[in-house]
């Protein structure tokens, strides 16, 4: 059962478009939040969340969906419905009704069907929604409208929903595509929240994605990760070449192409880029490029240079570079100055992951005769050993709570992922029935983890909530798809 608190329902119209046709777009919720998109480029775009407004960020200018309204933020102290941080959350059974065409719009099977399969795909991944099977709905799709009051309540609670979501859509002038959103709280026969937004058919998933997150922020308070990405990197040509991809396996794109080993991708923090290993220049070294293309080379010379890491707040990077025939982690700036060696004995050190707080740095050593997982200061000292069981231990990917690094054990023979305690070095085995796991990356809310796997004969990308009841498949094909990083929160991505 849903709690009996007051969630305030809002009208439909809270926010407002006008003066298109000038210089700026405004998008105003009062007469206090005044939002200016430029005109002479294709649009930027701040995300409004329910109840607090994100931080602006810079956007990709090839993103074109325009918010169009904001309505019903979440009352300050509104009760969450589940917390998700409980042992033991149960689902909460939602229905998704089929969406439908509004004003003189036609019917589309395929928009309808493309935004229930997204939206459904969004809510079950989750872990915290069963969204429940439409054979099962009393109300017939299109009878009713998609606002308060224009349907009964009665025909939810009888199949048990405690929330409901429809949809609407619209095909306007040019192929933009809106769609109209509605949360409900079946119980309290209350609205919870209502959005709308236009965009691109290219962009119809992330709309989706979007109020996905809505949802989940709505019911458990916190942010969802349904607009989040992933780099990767997959076998092509001969070569290995970095690729991005939706955080379910939609909207690959190609990043390298340059028909040579390209390696170890990860973002920036802001996620507008990510860093990475390339021979392409001969020897392996970093280069740093942002999603609009720029790209500049970090490091150059003889030897080795991987496995980078940015710190937190994106000042610093940490990676192994082999000078002087011995792989140590050293530190330098955005520009590739080296600032700081950490490491000095003669083992092989690498595999460098920020704490989220910037001031701990986990890695991979040998030191004691096999690889094994250490942490020490982000100044290099107070080094010290967190595996113990397992005899090979590598790929450490600190969590965004800083309460487990997540990493690649050898068990019997394979490898599997783990998570250790890096204060009590507790560790816990987490996927490894089948095949090799490797190469954690954490998603931005610290509830899963995506990891390469070779279970099915190739490396394919599969995510897992943290508590590993749960496995997801993200990537197929006949090629292997390795070495997977898990894009921050806030960004806002080019689709």
């Amino acid at each position: 059962m849903m709690t009996s608190q007051k969630v305030t329902k809002a009208p439909i119209g809270g926010a407002q478009i006008k003066n298109l046709n000038r210089k700026f777009l405004i998008c105003k919720e009062s007469e206090n939040d005044t939002f200016r998109f430029p005109r002479s480029k294709k649009p930027r775009m701040d995300f409004l969340r329910p109840y607090k407004l994100m931080k602006y960020q810079h956007a990709v200018t090839t993103i074109a969906i325009l918010l169009v309204c904001l309505l019903t933020p979440l009352p300050v102290g509104a009760k969450v419905y589940l917390d998700i941080n409980a042992p033991a959350t149960r689902r909460m059974p939602v229905a998704v009704q089929i969406p439908v065409p509004q004003e003189d719009s036609k019917a589309n099977d395929s928009i309808s069907k493309e935004v229930r399969d997204v939206l459904a795909s969004d809510l079950d991944f989750s872990g915290v929604f069963r969204v429940l099977d439409p054979l099962l709905y009393i109300e017939e799709a299109g009878i009713s409208n998609l606002r308060f009051d224009s349907f009964d309540f009665a025909d939810w609670e009888l199949i048990n929903a405690e929330a409901l979501i429809k949809v609407g859509y619209s095909v306007l002038e040019n192929g933009v595509i809106e769609l109209e959103f509605h949360l409900y709280d079946v119980f309290r026969k209350e609205e919870m929240v209502a959005k709308k937004w236009r965009g691109t058919s290219s962009q119809l998933r992330y709309m989706v994605h979007l109020f996905s997150n809505v949802v989940m922020e709505q019911i458990t308070g916190e942010e969802g990760v349904f607009d989040t990405s992933l780099l990767y990197v997959k076998n092509v040509g001969g070569g290995k070449e970095i690729f991005r991809m939706d955080y379910d396996g939609a909207n690959q794109k190609q990043i390298t192409r340059n028909r040579q080993l390209n390696l170890s991708p990860v973002w920036w923090p802001d996620g507008d880029g990510l860093v990475y290993t390339s021979y392409k220049d001969g020897s392996p070294d970093l280069y740093s490029v942002s999603l609009r293309g720029n790209e500049k080379r970090l490091t150059r010379g003889m030897g080795v240079d991987v496995g980078a890491d940015y710190s937190p707040d994106g000042k610093t990077i940490s990676f192994m570079k082999n000078a002087d025939g011995n792989p140590d982690i050293y530190l330098a700036d955005t520009n590739g100055k080296i600032n700081t060696r950490l490491t000095w004995m003669k083992s092989i050190d690498t595999s460098p992951s920020w704490s989220p707080d910037g001031k701990r740095i986990a890695f991979v050593s040998d030191r004691f005769g096999t690889p094994q997982i250490f942490v020490m200061n982000a100044d290099g000292e107070n080094k010290r050993r967190i595996t113990y069981d397992g005899n090979y231990n590598t790929s450490p990917a600190w969590s965004p709570n800083g309460d487990l690094i997540a990493y690649t054990s050898r068990v019997n023979g394979k490898f599997a992922i783990a998570l250790a305690d890096p204060e009590t070095t507790e560790s816990r085995l987490l996927v490894g029935e089948a095949g090799n796991n490797e190469s954690p990356s954490w998603s931005p809310d610290g509830r899963f983890i995506a990891f390469s796997s070779n279970r099915d004969g190739v490396y394919q990308i599969y995510l897992v909530d943290r508590g590993g009841r749960r496995e997801v498949r993200v990537t197929f094909g006949s090629r292997d798809n390795t070495a997977p990083s898990w894009s921050p929160k806030l960004t806002i991505n080019d689709r």
